[in-house]
């Protein structure tokens, strides 16, 4: 899961870079950023966040008139290298190609080498060589996504850039993934969401229709579709739950809006007596406010988020560890002898909240109980979220909630229902795959999966 953009139009390094900022939550571990200059493609790709990896003046020195860029959160290849980081280029002296995308492609070790005749450790290595060797084999890089697509297996929303010069933007049949592009006379810009549209002014945004190709060379706007048909589109629940903005939209459905609804019907089911809800900042106060209207008791900053200390549920396990202890202060008479509800949008491993629970008992609550707004996680994701093996999901290792519960320190657990975050989100069809293990490429070897997105 990580944040693409582009631009293809006047100042377009300092929008992209612009737009990266503003997708700096779907990615931690690098940023780069490729334009096209003087008939080449000159990149910069380097560890960490947006700033200070790449400094304004780098940007203002590679000013050109199409841009892509990229924030990466590793789900293949190794954690902080620069395996895997994009923008990636590829060419061959007379045509170039920087392509940066945003998905899993689980297939990637076969394609390698049966197209490549090697054995890649990154999925975006191997996107980007086969639609450049496609291009160069139709001549055409619109076509050789095409024929791409019909390879792959997995989710993608993709920009690519060529030497023509010429962007090329496309999402997969299945729609795991946002994508989404506003177009003017003049330009195009280009995010994995809609809010980075929005924070720079372009409120006339569209979102790309799964399975769709869309080409701007700088004059004319051509769209056309994925030769690759599904029975349903399947986008990935995980951006409604965690990791869309609250002011993004996805489908057409308002983030925030979902996560309120997943509060309210979360505290539908809740019959605990509670003094006051804090949510776990931040992508817990959304459904933590739908969760106080149901359950008509008041909602108050209980935990203070240390500013300085990113999503930690997209840090490596290292870093994860490191900060967890730190990433929380909490505002003592705000639970001081209270029994607490705390909301959260999800319980993966279990780490952060068992700490979020001795932290507030320490600062003298009286009871502490743990509310989460989205089902029990008890299948691993290969589709885009870090997450790859059923042992490091505690509601795999533990299937009872009073067990869940006793391991967290929590007085009582309560998750929401597969049923309920359907009813939240409100759209026919969605991945669920980490919640029901029903997932939406009938034919994957899940223990093979395990075994090759697994990072020790």
């Amino acid at each position: 899961m990580c944040g693409i953009a582009a631009f293809y139009g006047p100042n377009a390094s300092l929008i992209t870079y612009k737009l990266l900022i503003e997708l700096q939550h779907r990615g931690q571990e690098s940023a780069g950023i490729s334009v096209f200059s003087g008939a080449r493609i000159r990149t910069i790709v380097r560890p960490g966040y947006v700033v200070p990896a790449i400094s304004l003046r780098e940007v203002y020195e590679l000013n050109s008139n199409l841009a892509v860029g990229h924030v990466r959160y590793s789900t293949t290849g190794g954690y902080m290298s620069q395996s895997g980081a994009q923008p990636v280029v590829v060419g061959d002296g007379r045509k170039q190609i920087s392509l940066a995308f945003n998905g899993n492609i689980i297939n990637y070790h076969e394609l390698s080498k049966e197209f490549l005749g090697t054995d890649s450790s990154s999925d975006s290595e191997v996107l980007a060589k086969l639609v450049f060797e496609f291009t160069k084999e139709v001549g055409d890089v619109v076509e050789a996504v095409k024929n791409v697509s019909t390879l792959v297996k997995g989710s993608y929303s993709l920009v690519v850039m060529t030497s023509e010069p010429r962007l090329v933007i496309a999402r997969d049949p299945h729609g795991f993934k946002p994508l989404a592009y506003s177009a003017y006379d003049d330009f195009i810009a280009v995010a994995s969401e809609t809010a980075p549209l929005e924070s720079l002014g372009m409120d006339m945004w569209e979102e790309v229709v799964p399975g769709s190709i869309i080409s701007y060379d700088g004059k004319s706007l051509e769209k056309t579709h994925i030769p690759v048909r599904v029975e349903t589109f399947t986008p990935c629940v995980f951006e409604y739950v965690y990791f869309s903005r609250p002011d993004s939209i996805f489908n057409g459905v308002q983030i925030h809006e979902a996560r309120v609804r997943m509060g309210a019907y979360l505290g539908s089911l809740d019959s605990e007596e509670v003094d006051v809800v804090i949510p776990v900042p931040d992508s817990g106060r959304s459904a933590a406010l739908g969760y106080s209207m149901s359950r008509k008791v008041v909602i108050d900053e209980g935990l203070m988020r240390n500013r300085y200390v990113g999503r930690s549920f997209i840090m490596p396990p290292s870093m994860r560890e490191l900060f967890a202890d730190i990433k929380y202060g909490v505002v003592k008479s705000v639970i001081r002898s209270k029994k607490v509800a705390v909301i959260d949008d999800s319980l993966i491993r279990g780490t952060t909240m068992g700490r979020i629970v001795r932290l507030l008992r320490s600062r003298g609550a009286e009871r502490v109980h743990v509310r989460i707004a989205s089902p029990p996680v008890r299948y691993p994701c290969f589709m885009g979220i870090d997450f790859p093996t059923k042992r490091e999901l505690i509601a795999s290792r533990l299937c009872d909630v009073k067990l869940i519960a006793e391991v967290i320190g929590a007085d009582s657990l309560l998750y929401n229902t597969v049923e309920g975050l359907r009813w939240s989100i409100g759209i026919p069809s969605l991945c669920l795959a980490c919640y029901t293990g029903i997932y939406p490429f009938a034919d994957i070897d899940i223990p093979y999966l395990e075994k090759t997105f697994s990072r020790g």
